[in-house]
């Protein structure tokens, strides 16, 4: 995936300052440690000798290098087993110590080298997972800030206008069905739930309702994209075209934990713009991951509206919800 420049800087400022963060960390602790302990301090400096005395050895012929090694990597081991016990001594950890890197794939370095198990012949330097998991993650919150979402909340959702609506009883029936439906979805998020296709007339709550299970959804730690379709396909068509070139929309849109598309239908289609919201969906669906999509089309008119290709997956693939009653905004302007 293509980010742009700002991006990459972000996350290698982001890694340097965790890489950083744990080492001072091991450093206060052993420095609280000397401070505190003569004998540790003692340890300390017997262990820092063997590391001068090791570059020395080299220097010496064969023979007597090989025996002062030893001799140095005895005493080594000596003096950790020392620490180790003075740690446990204390109620520490004999890891204590250590520098907690936040991966120990990459040290925090955000790259790792690659080596066939049996040789150890190298396959290059690669971006490490924490790297790649980082870059994403900046890339949503990014484009967060170009499409603000104005988050929703579950209690503001009020179910006694579907009571005012013509056959109130049984549109408030069905949407408080809903309206738990969707509740109960926010409660239990993880990757593994199933996509959703919110379809109804304008002004039943479709947004509020989604955007309501976005809400719970982030404060899990999950990334969610939220976003029109037709602003969503606008942009990536000015990307695929060169207009714009700091951002890969579509394959954001194919990565993100959670992804909801609002107003499917209302975007002008075109060869390009089918095919990209056929790869969205369909990329999504085989690597298993959620989407939310609302839409004015029923399911018939979703079948007449776009390919069978495009139209098949979200019907035999997403859960449909079906939104009734009346439009709710008019009921709230008109009080």
């Amino acid at each position: 995936m293509a980010y742009s420049k700002e991006i990459y800087e972000k996350a290698l400022d982001e890694i340097k300052r965790r890489r950083t963060s744990a080492e001072m960390t091991a450093q206060k602790r052993k420095s609280e440690l000397c401070i505190k302990y003569p004998e540790f301090q003692f340890i300390e400096s017997e262990l820092a000798k063997t590391g001068y005395e090791i570059i020395g050895a080299f220097s010496l012929p064969a023979g007597k290098a090989e025996k002062r090694l030893e001799e140095i990597r005895k005493r080594n081991g000596e003096l950790r087993k020392e620490r180790a016990k003075l740690l446990k001594q204390l109620g520490l950890s004999t890891d204590y110590l250590d520098i907690k890197y936040t991966c120990n794939k990459c040290d925090d370095t955000g790259f790792f080298e690659e080596r066939d198990d049996e040789t150890g012949v190298s396959h290059g330097t690669h971006l490490c997972s924490c790297h790649i998991d980082l870059l994403k993650k900046l890339s949503v919150e990014q484009m967060a800030k170009d499409t603000p979402l104005e988050l929703s909340a579950f209690e503001d959702f009020d179910l006694n206008y579907y009571k005012k609506s013509k056959d109130g009883a049984a549109n408030y029936k069905t949407m408080k069905d809903v309206y738990e439906r969707c509740v109960k979805y926010a409660e239990n998020f993880d990757l593994d739930s199933v996509s959703l296709y919110f379809y109804g007339r304008t002004g039943l709550g479709k947004t509020h309702l989604s955007l309501s299970i976005a809400n719970e959804v982030i404060k899990k730690g999950y990334n969610v994209i939220y976003g029109s379709v037709i602003n969503f396909l606008n942009k990536i068509e000015k990307e695929k075209f060169g207009r714009e070139k700091s951002f890969d929309t579509e394959n954001l849109l194919i990565d993100a934990d959670l992804l909801i598309l609002d107003d499917l239908g209302a975007e002008f289609s075109s060869s390009l713009t089918l095919s990209v919201l056929y790869n969205i969906i369909n990329s999504r669906i085989c690597r298993g991951v959620p989407t939310i999509i609302s839409s004015n089309l029923d399911l018939s008119e979703l079948k007449s509206r776009y390919p069978e290709s495009v139209a098949s997956r979200i019907i035999g693939t997403y859960a449909a919800v079906n939104f009734q009653g009346d439009d709710i905004r008019q009921m709230m302007n008109n009080e």
